[in-house]
């Protein structure tokens, strides 16, 4: 699906769901109402967009305070607001179900989403049960696809591996529900739930990180126009004193040969000694500016990221990367879930961990880790190495995929019975599993900037 398509795929989901929605700026401003809103509150969008909510609060009933200030509490502290709200239309009293929900772009607050929906129907408790374990299973579901939106907008690669995880994890528990496991039907829906949101905390690291399918990432272009910059300069010297003519030309391979070096180990798989020794040298060359002024070739970080063994990331960046576990477990904490889907922030965040305990981020052990985490970790580990869009590293065959996870059985860190019974119910085989005839992934493109 490309993106006009999705864009309008989104926009009809938000103009046609029967909850309403409004999204307001940080300063209070609402700037986005849907249909549905309009009709809860029975309040025009004119008169609500461009209008900061504070001013509703003198200009509407003061019966709707309640209503108004819980959107303002969210708009002014920044904060999720959940909450069971009365609402006046025309005399008639309304029994709403507020969410407001902070939208993050680079760890930073850029707007409020407020959706809200009617209850004022339900009449009896069983009634009002079943309809609030159906709303909050549709609004997670909801959450759920706005969540893997905003992952996809940001990175393909992991909207993809989700996708495909989600579509292994159905194939499995229908094998295992077939052949008399009675734990399914009771775990189904939240552990999907948690599988889809696995890697939720990865909205809040760095894309370039993320996505860093080379050692040197965005700094590739600057390393490469120090070079080009150098030679320049090395050229000019020539033309301005002919009698440097044999030293600048040295100088000039020096440089081509240090960046074809470069662009090698700033691609290979693995840094062999001999490529690490040229680039160690290489970090010591000092180039000319266009003012005269001598730098360094390679700054610390560039020399670092080239010296990486295997792999692209730095120490550093991979600690960034391993927080997103962390960070996915904030996040789902604070949604507060009920009892039926009460284990899913532990899922979706300790798909990290190993049975010998040298997992992360809390270095869990054995009995520990329940069998839904070491389910997820499995099904993760599987996808990983046999995606084939991966910017960083070709797909694995499936097979050898299984080799890997065996090997990884045999060191403890994952747990056999589960990956044998993984690979006898065939989910792992796309061309078998049904549900991958329905997904829609989308298109990775390489993007080198």
């Amino acid at each position: 699906m490309d993106k006009k398509k999705r864009d309008l795929f989104f926009e009809n989901i938000v103009t046609n769901i029967s909850d309403g929605l409004i999204a307001i700026d940080l300063d209070g401003t609402i700037f986005f109402v849907n249909p549905s809103a309009e009709r809860i509150l029975a309040i025009p969008s004119v008169i609500l967009l461009g209008t900061k909510v504070s001013s509703l609060m003198v200009d509407e009933s003061s019966e709707n305070d309640e209503f108004f200030q819980c959107i303002l509490d969210a708009v002014y502290e920044k904060k999720p607001v959940d909450s069971m709200v009365s609402f006046y239309q025309n005399g008639r009293e309304l029994r709403l179900h507020l969410v407001a929900s902070v939208l993050m772009e680079k760890e930073e607050p850029m707007g409020i989403v407020v959706t809200f929906y009617d209850l004022t129907a339900l009449v009896s408790m069983n009634e009002k049960n079943a309809r609030l374990n159906r709303a909050l299973s549709e609004s997670l579901d909801r959450f759920i696809q706005v969540m893997i939106g905003a992952i996809e907008a940001r990175t393909p690669y992991n909207a993809n591996h989700t996708r495909s995880m989600v579509m292994y994890a159905k194939k499995y528990l229908d094998w295992l529900e077939a052949n008399g496991d009675r734990r399914v039907r009771s775990i189904r829906k939240p552990f999907i739930a948690s599988v889809w949101l696995h890697d939720i905390g990865k909205l809040v690291i760095p894309k370039s990180i993320m996505d860093k399918a080379r050692r040197l990432g965005s700094h590739e272009k600057d390393v490469m126009h120090r070079i080009e910059l150098a030679i320049m300069c090395e050229r000019l010297r020539m033309a301005n004193d002919p009698s440097t003519k044999r030293s600048a030309n040295r100088r000039i391979k020096q440089l081509e040969d240090a960046g074809e070096i470069i662009m090698a180990a700033n691609i290979v798989g693995y840094l062999n000694d001999e490529m690490s020794a040229k680039i160690e040298k290489i970090s010591k060359m000092n180039v000319l500016t266009p003012t005269g002024e001598k730098v360094k070739l390679l700054d610390k970080y560039e020399k670092d990221s080239l010296l990486i063994r295997r792999g692209t990331l730095t120490d550093e960046e991979r600690m960034v990367i391993q927080s997103h576990v962390i960070h996915t477990k904030e996040m789902l904490d604070q949604m507060d879930f009920s009892e039926v889907y009460g284990e899913v922030s532990t899922w979706a965040s300790n798909h990290h961990e190993f049975l010998d305990g040298s997992g992360y981020p809390q270095g869990l052990k054995g009995d520990q880790i329940s069998w839904e985490c070491r389910l997820l970790t499995i099904i993760d580990i599987y996808d990983s190495i046999t995606a084939d869009d991966r910017p960083y590293k070709p797909a694995m065959p499936p097979e050898r995929a299984f080799d890997v996870l065996r090997s990884m059985c045999r060191e403890g860190k994952l747990d056999l019975e589960v990956t044998e019974s993984f690979y006898e119910s065939m989910a792992w085989d796309r061309e078998q599993n049904e549900y991958f005839d329905d997904v829609v992934f989308q298109e990775v493109k390489d993007d080198e900037d």
